[in-house]
């Protein structure tokens, strides 16, 4: 809690073994020295790894051997520990490059279930897929399980070969979720020191002038936006749009375009490579710097 009674911003981000993941974790102290909060590393010891080296039968190939081992509850254990050592070292090096605050907590059990467990109102949580992408499927039906509590999800697609260095691409369609968008995208360019970009998703010229005269009320002062009006009802265009521009992070509305669209969805989270961080509306003001 801070000294006025409020609850710390916090930034949820489940680690597993075996997995990559550095993406997410510098997703997650990137958004949170955005908005000052705290990032809360949870790393879960699987039950289901645990119960499959419990079973006789079942080989791994052996790093210096290159043959067929067994794979023993003691091996896999040892393996579970290296990871959560990874994950600590991995999260310790991404807060201290950003200045935040982090936590680190070791539990057993089933990741989603363990990170819902942890999470409450107001958090932001970031979910992963690895092998580039394939796992977008699994990574949208997480999204939809997530609850509504929260302030927003961070999507991050792991295994790109390439980090996109672009700018930070906001989505606006002009109603109060598009606040949100603008703000943190803002803050989240000044962090990456990357311009901002802004596509209005609106049915005409003067909504859409609407649109950028409030976002340039919302961005920083010294921010330039460079500002690209898309048409209402064309999710396809729009993740294209934002695939050409190879942006470094997306901020939108997880009920707006692209992402109300689960086709348009999945094309975009298997190809753009950024942190993509979706806004929940849950009828309070997404959090900004003090």
């Amino acid at each position: 809690m801070t000294d006025d009674g409020r609850r710390n911003r916090r930034i949820v981000v489940g680690l597993k073994a075996a997995a990559d993941i550095d993406r997410s974790v510098e997703a997650a102290t990137t958004l949170a020295a955005a908005i000052q909060a705290e990032v809360v590393g949870l790393y879960v010891e699987e039950d289901a790894l645990l119960s499959l080296a419990a079973l006789p039968f079942v080989r791994v190939i052996g790093h210096r051997t290159g043959r067929p081992e067994q794979l023993t509850e003691a091996t896999m254990a040892k393996a579970i520990a290296r990871g959560a050592m990874t994950s600590r070292k991995v999260l310790s090096a991404h807060a201290e490059k950003a200045s935040v605050n982090w936590s680190f907590t070791v539990e057993q059990g089933e990741l989603a279930s363990k990170m819902h467990g942890v999470l409450a109102t107001g958090d932001f949580l970031v979910l992963s897929s690895d092998h580039r992408g394939f796992g977008t499927e699994d990574l949208l039906n997480e999204l939809r399980s997530a609850p509504r509590r929260l302030h927003g999800v961070v999507l991050a697609v792991s295994g790109q070969a390439k980090r996109p260095t672009g700018p930070v691409i906001a989505i606006d369609d002009g109603d109060a979720a598009g606040r949100g968008t603008v703000s943190l995208a803002s803050h989240i360019a000044s962090v990456l020191g990357v311009p901002l970009c802004l596509f209005t998703v609106a049915s005409s010229n003067s909504e859409a002038d609407r649109i950028v005269a409030r976002a340039k009320s919302l961005a920083k002062a010294t921010q330039k936006i460079e500002t690209h009006r898309l048409p209402i009802g064309a999710s396809q265009m729009i993740a294209s749009a934002i695939v050409k521009f190879q942006p470094s992070f997306v901020v939108a509305d997880q009920e707006g375009e692209p992402f109300g669209d689960d086709a348009a969805a999945r094309a975009l989270l298997r190809t753009v490579g950024a942190p993509v961080l979706l806004l929940r509306s849950n009828g309070e003001e997404p959090p900004t710097p003090e």
